[in-house]
């Protein structure tokens, strides 16, 4: 896969927020780390337009703000930003996940997800970073979010095509062990996608710029390097002392 270019990025972005009326964007620098290229990258601006209120409907398990998922409880707070067409986002989620699932079982870590969409324009036809975060949220009406996030991280379609269709999305969903025809109903319907909409615009209003993006107690985590397991668990340390 080829680094996305500046002006690649700034167009995405921009365009994506221009549609929305809701936030003006100018670039933040691609980062390219160990030969790979750091997508989703944008600085964005809030205007006088903040995000509204959440919409009506909301995943399960949904935080006090609505802009993300709660999946487990601790004293350390830890905020995980992944788009799901994001191959950095794909390296941080299966180099982080072993740690996560050991200091969410000992009760160390409240961790939120929040899965934004801020590649929409990075595949064609656009909108697959929400489709597929939409799926995810019908997930976690099933307690199934984390599984099913990592079933769509290890099928992750590259940029500029279509994405995964519909069916598999579904399928997915078997894969991670939902059954019921409630979820297949959700993600056809596309029931969260308004609220993945929310959460993209909370997050860039935030500041938010990247993804990924991970904060351990408010605090923004570098995890560019070989070791993003160690760093993760120093800053959760560190954070904790």
């Amino acid at each position: 896969m080829q680094p996305s270019t500046d002006a690649q990025v700034r167009d995405m972005v921009h365009r994506r927020r221009r549609r929305r009326r809701t936030v003006l964007v100018s670039l933040a620098a691609v980062v390219t780390v160990l030969g790979a290229a750091l997508v989703g990258a944008g600085l964005v601006r809030a205007t006088d337009t903040e995000p509204g209120d959440a919409p009506e409907e909301v995943p399960a398990g949904v935080a006090a703000d609505q802009a993300g998922l709660v999946t487990s409880d601790g004293p350390v707070r830890v905020d995980l930003y992944l788009d799901y067409l994001c191959p950095e986002c794909r390296i941080t989620e299966k180099a982080l996940a072993p740690e996560l699932r050991r200091m969410q079982e000992r009760g160390e870590v409240r961790v939120v997800h929040h899965p934004v969409a801020f590649l929409d324009d990075r595949s064609a036809p656009a909108g697959y970073s929400t489709r597929a975060a939409s799926a995810a949220a019908c997930a976690a009406d099933q307690d199934k979010f984390e599984p099913y996030t990592a079933a769509l991280f290890d099928e992750q379609p590259p940029e500029q095509g279509p994405g995964l269709d519909t069916d598999r999305l579904v399928a997915l969903g078997r894969d991670a062990g939902i059954t019921g025809a409630s979820f297949e109903r959700c993600v056809r319907d596309g029931t969260y996608r308004p609220w993945v909409t929310y959460v993209s615009d909370v997050a860039a209003s935030s500041g938010v710029a990247l993804t990924p993006t991970v904060k351990v107690d408010g605090k923004r985590v570098e995890l560019s390097g070989p070791d993003r397991a160690k760093d993760f668990v120093r800053a959760v340390e560190e954070s904790r002392s």
